[in-house]
């Protein structure tokens, strides 16, 4: 049982450093402050893990079989929300550069993180809030059916160890996104000469991704 309960934890570490949910957390937690990217990062995992967790335990103990045509269609959901991440990314705006004016005349210099509470407050309220949330909600929707079948025969057939399983699943997938958030935030801190540059760039990424999910599970 104690193999089962790990290996769970490890899939929930690994299913949360995806390609498309480090995109959709880094659109959302690269600006502001790093208590603000770990707050986005920790709501993105609950949303995620919430529909994940609820959907999948609630599909083993009903019996009921997902089809993967549904998982596809969900797929296109969650391809069309990373697309949607990555135009906000590109057309939101923190100002990227950390040298501002005072009425002395005097140019002063100051790391991004000084100036987290007001950059977080420019930050469209996408990126506040509930949605990250909502958001790692909506990405959720598509790994319901890989949990259920990744789920062992054991773990389906013990009510206390599915809801364990389920629950580490679940704790791995938090763990692992709040890394992913605060990596961004520090990465985007210490290159905050470039920040504009990594916004594009992420924004492109998420952009790109989000059209491949799409066409992808359309076909």
């Amino acid at each position: 049982m104690l193999i089962v309960l790990g290996s769970l934890f490890g899939q929930g570490l690994l299913h949360g450093v995806g390609p498309d949910h480090c995109l959709a957390i880094g659109a959302l937690a690269s600006r502001g402050g790093l208590r603000r990217a770990v707050a986005v990062s920790v709501r993105f995992g609950l949303g995620h893990m919430a529909v994940l967790g609820v959907l999948a335990t609630a599909a083993v103990f009903a019996g009921v079989v997902i089809p993967a045509r549904w998982e596809s269609a969900l797929e296109v959901v969650g391809g069309a929300s990373l697309l949607a991440l990555g135009c906000w990314t590109l057309l939101g705006g923190v100002p990227s550069d950390p040298t501002h004016h005072h009425g002395d005349g005097v140019v002063h210099a100051h790391d991004l993180g000084e100036h987290a509470p007001s950059a977080a407050a420019a930050a469209p309220a996408a990126g506040r809030g509930v949605f990250p949330l909502v958001a790692g909600a909506l990405f959720g929707l598509s790994g319901v059916r890989s949990l259920v079948l990744a789920l062992p025969l054991m773990a389906q057939r013990n009510p206390v160890v599915l809801v364990s399983g389920v629950a580490l699943f679940g704790l791995g997938v938090l763990l692992s996104m709040v890394v992913v958030g605060y990596l961004t935030q520090r990465v985007a801190t210490a290159a905050h000469r470039v920040e504009r540059g990594l916004r594009v760039l992420v924004g492109l990424s998420s952009m790109a991704c989000g059209a491949w999910w799409v066409v992808d599970h359309l076909g």
